[in-house]
């Protein structure tokens, strides 16, 4: 299995689970935007019990674990290495399994964490999923999605050349797959699931600038990295409630009650 291999080859690493041929740096900031994203639609409350589904080695999980330290929270994954690793990363229990087949006696949550796992799926697959997903959430519980989206490809792939350079300067031969969502598709998911969407967010500006700011983080120093990047950032908090272009497209999803 490719998750399984790709675990033991990069670890507890962002390259593990995010991109394998970007700088660290980049990785970096992408994570911080979702970690960002994540801690910001999370609102903390007594006995909160949350579920990261592709918890992976428990890169998100720990921060929520730091922000709140008596949150009941586990983790589920398809990787048996992954589950060990956020087993100790975490201090919290964590199952393998698919997200296809959730279990009924994991019981309900207050939030579902659900980041570049639906990407993954067959189109046939995926309304049942989000259904099931919804289905485990608490009364006011929350659906926290965050998948590529196709108005960013363009900008993530360098208009094609990333694919076709990191053909020929790859060192590994693991391909995890994956494919970016079309316009108002996870929307009418969603609904038809039963759901609504609270909340929306994106990175427009990282995104037109993603190929120039790739190469500033191979080409610069970190330190000059970080102040483009933070700049980049502070743009994207302004835009990024509008339905602009963007590599990743972050939602809040509630129950229909």
């Amino acid at each position: 299995m490719e998750w399984e291999s790709r675990s033991h080859l990069f670890g507890a690493s962002l390259r593990s689970v995010l991109f394998k041929g970007l700088p660290d740096a980049v990785n970096e900031y992408l994570h911080n935007w979702q970690k960002g994203i994540i801690l910001k639609y999370i609102e903390g409350r007594n006995g909160m019990r949350i579920l990261d589904v592709g918890c992976g080695y428990g890169r998100l999980s720990i921060p929520i674990i730091e922000k709140f330290p008596d949150v009941d929270i586990r983790g589920v994954d398809i990787s048996e290495n992954y589950v060990r690793l956020y087993q100790e990363n975490t201090g919290h229990l964590a199952s393998i399994g698919a997200i296809e087949n959730l279990p009924a006696e994991l019981g309900t949550f207050d939030y579902i964490i659900c980041v570049t796992v639906l990407m993954y799926l067959d189109y046939e697959n995926l309304g049942k999923v989000v259904f099931d997903l919804i289905i485990h959430l608490k009364p006011g519980g929350r659906l926290i999605l965050i998948e590529p989206h196709c108005s960013g490809r363009w900008f993530q792939t360098g208009f094609g050349m990333f694919p076709f350079l990191m053909k020929r300067i790859r060192q590994n031969t693991i391909h995890t797959g994956g494919r970016s969502f079309r316009v108002n598709e996870i929307e009418c998911c969603v609904s038809h699931a039963g759901g609504k969407i609270l909340s929306e967010n994106r990175l427009p500006v990282t995104s037109l600038f993603f190929l120039p700011m790739t190469l500033c983080a191979i080409m610069l120093p970190r330190g000059i990295f970080r102040g483009i990047s933070k700049l980049a950032s502070r743009l994207d908090v302004l835009l990024g409630m509008f339905k602009l272009p963007s590599i990743y497209v972050a939602c809040a999803i509630t129950k229909n009650e």
